[in-house]
């Protein structure tokens, strides 16, 4: 008897701490999705070259340390970063003859909105790069690859930094515009010209959100500004799902803990322990609403300008759909990767962990019910 008990016991623990451990797993995971929120990122209705996406940031620059100049105090474009990838690149460490086939990111502006607290290789450095820890680990048998030398396309480059994980990420930065002299630009180019053949690859723009700006507005100005119509990828709307994973499982808790308080009071007798009981439950409600309200950020996006807008829930229910099936249907890349894992670790771990929370709860109750059975049975045979 002693002994099945104990197991019981251990196997309830065991099934307990595996809970929380899910638990654990998906808030960790869904607290990475938080960069997303400053980090705006778009997709472009038309690829842009190298060289378009240069002169755009140049022309970016020129207009900020003019305004600086000028001191003139007007609300400016924040900072973004253009990029694309290219499929399947030979890549060489040609000191130890060591060679690799990579799916390359070509970006052109502020790395660090692509790869978190990463702020190099600066504009004007042309040939410094940047690989994740399994490309410098496949290329120069080690982690410890800054400063070596990479050549990609008969160009070689410097690795500024090693970032962390393991996705097989090389990211170089967009070759230079070259313009040949005496070349006239007609007038029927386009804003932002292309200065001699080449592949257009670049499709994905992500930008600094101020906080000042919603994201539509921030979506409405850069397409005002750069004269390309750009599409969000809409990560708040992982966040959110994400979130509401997580919280099933302190729901859960907080309900049945909710539920054993209001069994108690019933079961009280005397007023005094009655109203004692009350004021202990209003203060675990007040304090799981509290808790809850600094969790769940409703962002301004779903929020009706007037609440007599009773269209709006249906346009928004609308683009909901329609930005889960544009990040559905979208090619993904190796940055894309980072956030798609994270949003699939951070939703399948927190619907495990309620799984497993209401099995903990059924086993428990079960063991409960039998060792008062048992227990009932021996008051009978005595």
């Amino acid at each position: 008897m002693k002994m099945k008990k104990y197991a019981a016991s251990v196997f309830l623990a065991g099934l307990a701490g595996i809970v929380i451990l899910f638990f654990y797993l998906s808030a960790a995971c869904w607290g990475n999705l938080d960069w997303s929120r400053e980090n705006i990122m778009f997709c472009m209705d038309e690829s842009v070259s190298e060289n378009q996406a240069v002169l755009m940031v140049e022309q970016h620059l020129e207009r900020l340390e003019e305004n600086f100049h000028d001191r003139e105090e007007q609300e400016e474009i924040p900072g973004f970063c253009i990029w694309g990838q290219k499929e399947q690149v030979l890549l060489k460490n040609e000191e130890l003859s060591r060679s690799i086939q990579r799916d390359v990111i070509i970006f052109c502006g502020a790395p660090e909105l692509l790869f978190e607290e990463c702020r190099v290789p600066g504009w004007e450095d042309r040939r410094g790069c940047l690989v994740d820890e399994e490309t410098a680990w496949e290329l120069f048998g080690s982690k410890e690859a800054e400063g070596q030398e990479i050549t990609y396309e008969g160009n070689t480059y410097i690795i500024r930094k090693v970032i962390s994980g393991k996705s097989g990420i090389a990211a170089f930065p967009a070759a230079e515009r070259e313009q040949d002299a005496g070349k006239e630009v007609p007038a029927e180019e386009e804003r932002f010209p292309l200065m001699q053949p080449e592949e257009k690859n670049l499709n994905r723009v992500t930008i600094k959100k101020p906080e000042s700006q919603s994201v539509s507005e921030l979506q409405t100005g850069w397409s005002g500004w750069s004269g390309m119509r750009i599409q969000i990828l809409d990560l708040e709307l992982l966040r959110g799902l994400g979130g509401f994973c997580v919280l099933l499982f302190p729901v859960t808790l907080c309900s049945i803990f909710l539920f054993c308080l209001c069994s108690q009071y019933r079961r009280e007798k005397g007023w005094k322990a009655r109203a004692g009981m009350l004021g202990f439950v209003l203060g675990f409600i007040l304090t799981a609403l509290f808790l809850s309200g600094t969790w769940v950020q409703i962002p301004d996006d779903y929020i009706p300008a007037k609440w007599s807008d009773f269209e709006f829930w249906s346009r928004l229910l609308e683009q909901k759909i329609n930005a889960a099936k544009l990040l559905s249907k979208i090619p993904k890349s190796t940055v894309d990767f980072g956030w798609l894992t994270d949003f699939w670790k951070c939703t399948v771990s927190g619907i495990l962990a309620e799984i497993l929370a209401v099995l903990l709860l059924f086993s428990w109750k079960c063991s409960k019910i039998e060792f008062m059975f048992r227990k009932s049975d021996r008051r009978i045979w005595d």
